[in-house]
């Protein structure tokens, strides 16, 4: 299992890459971040809508399904990503649970992953006690880290710089908008076995956990055999 290591940091390492959060991040967005020893999420960015800040996709016998967890700005749109809590109330966090379990319960790797996940959405809340989005992204986060033993030292931005020097910034790179003008992160997506792809066929960049719950151990080197090419230089091979 991979060190994970937590806290605050001045932006400024040519070697860190600095990225959103993400809610069970997909695919291209963690094989990027697998790249990198030093990952930063940033906090104090003004919090955009329709993200995968809180929202995350998984592969249905229905199809593509998105999850977003329910989100509270105490500032409304001025309201900073570190700021951004998840609503108290309603019981999202089972009815997500239950769908991944719909989705992934006969995947091979499911029962073996099962339990780093299920607790962070089963465990018991206060009904007035808020959670920082930020936060429980982070904690499932280190679950997926633990599952790909990926030795990531991961932080928050202390304070926020809309063009930082010597970093790869990929703060909006990612994104569920399809109208986005950005170029596609990645040209070509290897296939893999999916529980429903006999009658799906592949579906490419899902949710990290959607690789995690079929290929297991092989998952990392999955993630590293992915071509960046088409992401800015300088991304590690």
């Amino acid at each position: 299992m991979g060190n994970y290591h937590s806290g605050d940091r001045e932006i400024g390492r040519s070697d860190t890459m600095l990225v959103s959060t993400a809610y069970l991040p997909p695919i291209d967005y963690m094989a990027v971040l697998t790249r990198f020893r030093d990952v930063v999420i940033e906090q104090h960015e003004t919090y955009p809508k329709q993200s995968w800040r809180n929202r995350c996709r998984i592969v249905t016998a229905s199809g593509v399904q998105d999850l977003s967890i329910p989100v509270s700005r105490p500032r409304g749109r001025h309201s900073k990503t570190g700021e951004v809590m998840i609503k108290p109330s309603g019981p999202w966090r089972g009815k997500h649970w239950r769908a991944i379990r719909s989705a992934y319960g006969k995947a091979p790797y499911f029962a073996y992953y099962e339990d780093l996940f299920a607790p962070l959405f089963l465990e018991k809340h206060s009904a007035t006690g808020e959670v920082p989005l930020i936060t429980f992204n982070e904690h499932l986060l280190t679950a997926v880290f633990r599952c790909l033993g990926v030795p990531v030292r991961l932080s928050k931005t202390a304070s926020f710089s809309k063009n930082p020097v010597s970093l790869h910034d990929l703060r909006d790179r990612f994104s569920p908008k399809a109208s986005r003008q950005l170029p596609a992160t990645f040209s070509d997506w290897p296939g893999y076995h999916q529980v429903f792809s006999d009658r799906l066929g592949f579906t490419p960049n899902a949710s990290v956990i959607d690789l995690i719950f079929h290929l297991g151990p092989d998952s990392l080197h999955y993630l590293k055999g992915i071509d960046c090419g088409r992401l800015p230089p300088g991304i590690p091979s």
